[in-house]
C-alpha cells in the first residue's frame, strides 16, 4: 500500500473563502491534493487523529470533511484498512448517503446550485396534482444547475444534475431572494419565513434523458438518469418546496443503510 503523504495547515488557507465551514475547507485541501498527485488513487488518507493534529480540527470537522470526500466519490472507507483514494475529481460520481432526515439536508448544504431561470409557472393539471395544488395557480419555479463542489470553490465541468424547484406562493418574495441567495432553499425559508420543516418526503424513479435535460447535462438523449423528488412540508402540513432533480447515472449514486 502506498505510504499517505502530509498535508500541511498551509494547504487549507488556499482552499475555498473563510466563509465556508471549516470542514469544507479541509475537504477542498484533500481533494486538491488527490489532483496534485499527493493522494494517488489507491493511497491511504490521514486518519482522523492525524487530521485534528495537522489542521488543528476536532474530530467532527474531520469526520465530516471526509465525508465529503466519500460522498463525491473519492475515497472509500474499509474496516481494518483506512480511508483510501479510489478516484481523481474528473472520474468520479457523486455519492449521498442517507440514514436520517439531516442526511437528506445535508445534500443541498455539500452541493452548489447555480439558478439559470427564476421565474413564474400556471400549474398545469398533472403538476398540480404533483403539489396538491389548484391547476392554474402561480407557484415560484427555478431551474439550475447543481454541482459537487470542486477545487478552491469552483463548479467542476460536468454538473450532477439538474434541478427545477417549485415554491409555494405562500412565500411571497422568495424569487428575489433565491437570486441573493447563500446555502439551501429550505435552509432560506426557515430563516426568512420563520417556517420550520418538519417533514421531507423523497420519491426516487429511474429515467431516461429528454433532449432538453441532455443538453444541458452534456450528456446524451435516452441516457438513464435518477429522477429524485423531494418534498418539504412544515408543521401544517403544508407542502412549502418541492425540489426535481435528474441525475445522469454516471455521476450520482444514493446508499442508505437502515437498521432495525
Amino acid at each position: 500500500m502506498l505510504k499517505s503523504p502530509a498535508v500541511t495547515p498551509t494547504d487549507a488557507l488556499r482552499a475555498p473563502p473563510d466563509d465556508q465551514p471549516r470542514y469544507l475547507q479541509i475537504a477542498h485541501a484533500l481533494e486538491r491534493a488527490i489532483v496534485d498527485g499527493r493522494y494517488p488513487v489507491g493511497a491511504k488518507l490521514p486518519t482522523e487523529a492525524e487530521l485534528c493534529a495537522q489542521f488543528d480540527i476536532s474530530r467532527f470537522t474531520a469526520r465530516e470533511a471526509v465525508r465529503v470526500l466519500d460522498n463525491a466519490g473519492l475515497i472509500h472507507r474499509r474496516q481494518r484498512v483506512g480511508t483510501v483514494v479510489i478516484a481523481t475529481p474528473d472520474a468520479a460520481r457523486y455519492t449521498h448517503s442517507a440514514t436520517r432526515v439531516s442526511d437528506l439536508m445535508q445534500y443541498a448544504t455539500d452541493t452548489a446550485l447555480r439558478f439559470v431561470y427564476i421565474g413564474r409557472l400556471a400549474l398545469s393539471k398533472a403538476l398540480a396534482g404533483e403539489l396538491d395544488a389548484t391547476p392554474g395557480e402561480e407557484w415560484v419555479y427555478a431551474v439550475g444547475l447543481r454541482a459537487a463542489p470542486g477545487i478552491d470553490g469552483a463548479a467542476p465541468e460536468r454538473p450532477i444534475c439538474i434541478t427545477r424547484l417549485y415554491l409555494n406562493p405562500l412565500l411571497e418574495g422568495i424569487a428575489d431572494k433565491l437570486r441573493g441567495r447563500k446555502g439551501a432553499v429550505y435552509a432560506l425559508i426557515e430563516a426568512d419565513y420563520g417556517l420550520g420543516i418538519e417533514r421531507v418526503e423523497q420519491e426516487l424513479q429511474g429515467v431516461l434523458l429528454d433532449a432538453d435535460d441532455a443538453g444541458n447535462l452534456g450528456a446524451r438523449a435516452g441516457d438513464p438518469a435518477l429522477r429524485v423528488v423531494r418534498r418539504y412540508y412544515d408543521d401544517r402540513g403544508r407542502l412549502l418546496e418541492m425540489a426535481e432533480n435528474i441525475h445522469p447515472s454516471d455521476r450520482f449514486s444514493y446508499r442508505m443503510q437502515l437498521r432495525r
